[in-house]
């Protein structure tokens, strides 16, 4: 699989925000090698949790105003999306485990 959806300002609010399912956003940027280090664990995290959770990638050097919208100042940028409102963020991508401690609070159960 390659890394997850790249969604537009135009397709952000059906992907992301009308989503039945919680919603990962990764708000990233290809010059970031901290972005480019973390595709494998966003990879992972889609395959693992896809029962559960939806993974994107949002581009803000194509997308800045998404980026703005949603106060990103750093990359990556992890913002959780639930029934249309950003419930959590964090800078930085950690490995699926210390992901899950931080963010399964948030998703449905198995």
């Amino acid at each position: 699989m390659k890394v997850p959806n790249t969604v537009s300002t135009e397709a952000f609010d059906t992907t992301v925000l009308a989503s039945s399912k919680p919603v990962l956003v990764a708000f990233s940027a290809p010059y970031c090698a901290p972005c480019q280090r973390a595709k494998p664990t966003l990879r992972q995290l889609a395959d693992e949790l896809a029962d559960r959770l939806v993974v994107v990638t949002v581009n803000v050097e194509e997308q800045p105003d998404l980026a703005e919208r949603y106060g990103v100042r750093a990359f990556p940028t992890l913002g959780l999306f639930i029934d249309g409102r950003l419930v959590h963020h964090s800078v930085g991508v950690d490995p699926v485990p210390e992901f899950l401690d931080e963010f399964g609070e948030y998703l449905p159960e198995q």
